[in-house]
């Protein structure tokens, strides 16, 4: 099933119940289980994952430039960064108002992953979590943050209300936006049942085993122009390619085997 468009109040629905300023922070595992139920999602996401980890290889170029050698520093390098992290984010958000979440402390609730209104500005991947920040201060704290992540993410379980702008996500909680379901009340049940007859048919072999350089040079050469260098004087091209392909990579190694694609609990 090829993502589908989605009604404008459900979007809005989700966006009404978010704090403005949020985190979510989602276990890569549940983007494995999602693109296993449902391979047609898998380039969208993997290429969506794939652009945010090139960005932040881009970010990381462009940061070291100015600590170790200002004066270095390419003009294009920096609107390069800035291209690409926008070419990243709207990637991402695109893919993630395709998708619905469990809400946990309302049983049997879905609602959209992001609503229609919110951006995605910053991200990273720590300790299993690919973790996101929907304004710059939602980021501010994401990247402030120290400690286990899954320490965190059991402090939450304990309390929920522990930091309502944070949403930990994992499992089998990550569904394809189905427009006969919604969202909303009563709607988990019918996904965890989809996802159950779903799950039992995959194969590994359903899904490609990569992307192809080109469908990420394409975009990435978009924003950079010209042939630059790391500081170490690697290609930024080469450097943004390979962080891009680690992020798919980390994608596959998600996915459930045959044996381990076991029912959810209804």
């Amino acid at each position: 099933m090829a993502p589908v468009a989605i009604d404008s109040d459900s979007m809005e629905a989700c966006a009404l119940q978010a704090p403005a300023s949020r985190r979510f922070y989602v276990h890569v595992g549940s983007f494995g289980s999602l693109v296993a139920a449902q391979p047609s999602i898998f380039r969208e996401v993997a290429v969506a994952l794939a652009l945010s980890g090139s960005s932040r290889a881009l970010d990381q170029v462009v940061q070291d430039w100015k600590m170790f050698r200002p004066s270095g520093l390419e003009p294009s390098l920096v609107k390069a960064a800035e291209m690409l992290h926008e070419l990243a984010a709207d990637a991402l958000r695109t893919s993630f108002q395709c998708i619905v979440q469990l809400v946990p402390h309302r049983f049997g609730e879905t609602e959209l992953l992001l609503g229609s209104n919110e951006q995605i500005n910053a991200w990273c991947y720590e300790d299993g979590y690919l973790t996101y920040a929907t304004d710059e201060s939602a980021a501010a704290i994401m990247y402030a943050e120290t400690g286990s992540l899954r320490r965190l993410r059991s402090e939450i379980r304990r309390s929920p209300e522990f930091d309502p702008a944070l949403q930990m996500i994992s499992g089998h909680s990550l569904f394809l936006f189905d427009q006969k379901f919604g969202t909303g009340e009563e709607t988990a049940l019918l996904y965890k049942k989809q996802a159950n007859r779903l799950l039992r048919d995959f194969h590994r072999d359903s899904l490609p085993a990569g992307l192809a350089d080109v469908e990420l040079l394409v975009p990435i050469a978009q924003c950079i122009t010209t042939p630059t260098e790391t500081f170490e004087g690697d290609s930024v091209v080469d450097t943004c390619l390979r962080r891009g392909h680690l992020m798919v990579s980390t994608l596959l190694r998600s996915l459930p085997t045959a044996s381990a694609a076991s029912p959810l609990p209804l």
